[in-house]
């Protein structure tokens, strides 16, 4: 894929995140002052446990087939991959529910309403089996983009319908239920339409785990803790600070995802580029993928910034005017994630590093984990976002310290911090 495609196929894809945040903008504001700060916490905090049941249903394998399927051209070898990773998510799907049940009671805010919970679960089950990997692996990009459109559209005629007050909360998980279970039953169409039923079988089950368990440990150790910190917080605070924060991570989340839709198709282009031996096409996709993450992060750093005490209060209502403070807290950790997913999805997962990311994803989850617990029953939601930060630059700095060592950034950055990077690891190397 060309510079001018590449640009296209990102035009089209942000295009549909444009519609991602169209409807955000309508449903955001409708929760918080429909549902009110304590049930919207709810709502924020089942959320958060679908993430979680949606990271575990996928365990690592998202990149890893998106990986292979970039690697390969005919319809049997898609066929086959299509059939194993639909045989090993089946199997992660008993073990989200499971999870998802336990954590639904283990929660004072969800045990209270336990249909939330159950419903956020099997949410987070559909959304782990959706083939938006196998489209992008395929070079489609665009299909995947339409359909979560259409969901976009079922979901919000749904929750505009049935959400009158908070005794409706649990239709808002039921409203995206639905409108997932369409856009998936659509998904699986086309694919089986085009490359045939898949098979269930169990033979290489096993070496899909083993191959997808480093990504899985590095989504675990950061992105997991990081997605379930609503959720987490309900065992450590108040429901209120539970209402905060939630609202907060919410915007930040909405700010991270923009990062998404380049990932969507640097991440297969550069596999590919690779795969066919052009190391300087994929050295020059990487650089375009660096510029536009950094770029972005400290863009949004500023905005978030200035923005939030503005904003806030003007769409949740006065309600959460707190929520202003908690979001400038999270705003200092896009800078770092914008440099996170370059180096692990342009550098090092393309370049099959997973190994290094599941070590520096568990430290960095590590840290997350221990500032949480520290600091959240102290701060309330402030402490959470704090926490949050100190996951965040943590991954940076351990990510920074191996690529610089192995040589990795050199050819992804432009030429004079090239050689502040040179000088950086010949100074690391006569140290020692």
């Amino acid at each position: 894929m060309n510079r001018q495609e590449n640009i296209r196929v990102l035009a089209f894809v942000y295009g549909g995140y444009i519609m991602r945040y169209l409807y955000l903008i309508v449903v955001i504001p409708f929760y918080g002052r429909v549902l009110g700060v304590a049930e919207y916490g709810r709502v924020l905090a089942a959320m958060s446990l679908m993430n979680v049941i949606w990271m575990l249903v996928s365990y690592g394998f998202t990149y890893v087939g998106m990986r292979e399927i970039s690697n390969t051209q005919t319809p049997g070898e898609h066929h086959a991959i299509f059939s194993l990773h639909l045989s090993a998510r089946l199997l992660m799907g008993l073990l989200g529910g499971a999870v998802g049940v336990i954590a639904t009671f283990c929660s004072p805010a969800l045990a209270e309403r336990p249909a939330i919970g159950i419903l956020a679960t099997a949410l987070g089950i559909v959304s782990g089996w959706n083939l938006g990997w196998l489209f992008q692996g395929r070079q489609r990009f665009r299909t995947p983009i339409m359909l979560e459109v259409l969901g976009f559209a079922v979901s919000l005629v749904l929750i505009l319908s049935l959400v009158s007050g908070p005794a409706d909360s649990s239709w808002v998980l039921g409203s995206l239920l639905i409108a997932g279970m369409i856009s998936s039953v659509i998904a699986y169409g086309l694919t089986i339409f085009e490359i045939g039923l898949p098979v269930i079988r169990w033979r290489g089950v096993p070496q899909l785990f083993r191959s997808s368990t480093m990504l899985f440990c590095y989504s675990t150790g950061s992105a997991v803790l990081t997605a379930s910190s609503t959720y987490l917080l309900t065992l450590l605070s108040t429901s209120s600070q539970v209402g905060y924060f939630g609202a907060a991570e919410r915007f930040a989340t909405i700010g991270l995802s923009l990062m998404g839709p380049a990932g969507q198709v640097f991440i297969p282009t550069i596999s590919r580029q690779l795969s066919q031996g052009d190391h300087a096409g994929a050295r020059a996709t990487t650089r375009r993928g660096a510029a536009l993450l950094i770029g972005y992060g400290l863009l949004a750093l500023g905005g978030a910034l200035v923005l939030s005490p503005l904003l806030l209060p003007l769409i949740l209502g006065k309600a959460f005017t707190p929520s202003a403070a908690v979001l400038q807290c999270l705003a200092w950790m896009f800078p770092f994630a914008a440099f996170n997913q370059f180096v692990g999805f342009y550098i090092l997962v393309p370049r099959k590093k997973d190994r290094v990311l599941a070590v520096a994803g568990v430290m960095s989850g590590l840290a997350n984990l221990a500032a949480a617990l520290i600091l959240a029953p102290r701060h309330g939601a402030m402490g959470m976002a704090l926490a949050r930060v100190v996951g965040e630059t943590t991954l940076s700095f351990i990510l920074l310290c191996f690529t610089v060592r192995a040589g990795l950034l050199d050819d992804s950055v432009p030429r004079a911090v090239r050689k502040m990077l040179v000088k950086a690891r010949l100074g690391a190397v006569s140290d020692e």
